[in-house]
């Protein structure tokens, strides 16, 4: 997919929002939005100092304040491609939340994709939580797809492919959420 808007919530140091903002100029097109609800300041300092700040749009707030959520809906003009991914708290209800209210933003053939659910996986091994088995990205997007029909659970394919691997090696299993129409 080349998107015009890529939504990513949890900005912890930057590092994702300039490598997508370096694939935007890449394509030649594209612009990121970063939404956090703390961004510290030595962190937002480098982020407005990098080359490509000029491509990303920062907000500072909770990812489901819905004052913050209809800042970025403002941000998305009618027929620009929107790609969207949930990297803040990775408990069960506020990724479903942010499913809830970023869902809409997502452009048909597009994904909103709701990361680390591998801690269901994991669940059992040190430094992890026991509610980690239900308490998860993967279990967020099991229950929104179950209510939206207009999405359902598909990792993209592969591009190339040149191993006997069939199935993606991923930290977010169960997370890619494609909106079909």
């Amino acid at each position: 997919m080349q998107p015009d808007v890529i939504i990513e919530t949890g900005v912890a140091h930057g590092g994702s929002l300039i490598f997508y903002a370096s694939l935007c100029k890449a394509m030649g097109r594209g612009r990121v939005i970063g939404i956090d609800i703390e961004i510290r300041p030595h962190n937002r300092q480098a982020i407005e100092a990098h080359p490509l700040f000029p491509l990303i749009t920062l907000f500072e707030g909770s990812s489901t304040d819905p004052a913050i959520v209809e800042r970025v809906r403002r941000e998305v003009q009618p027929g620009q491609t929107v790609l969207v991914l949930l990297d803040s708290s990775h408990t069960k209800e506020h990724v479903l939340n942010e499913l809830q209210a970023y869902g809409p933003l997502v452009t048909p053939g597009s994904y909103i994709v709701a990361m680390d659910g591998i801690m269901g996986d994991l669940a059992g091994a040190p430094r992890t939580q026991p509610d980690w088995i239900w308490n998860n990205p993967r279990q967020a997007a099991l229950e929104f797809v179950a209510t939206r029909p207009e999405f359902e659970i598909r990792e993209p394919g592969f591009l190339f492919n040149e191993s006997p691997l069939t199935k993606h090696i991923t930290y977010w299993p169960g997370g890619f959420i494609k909106r079909i129409r």
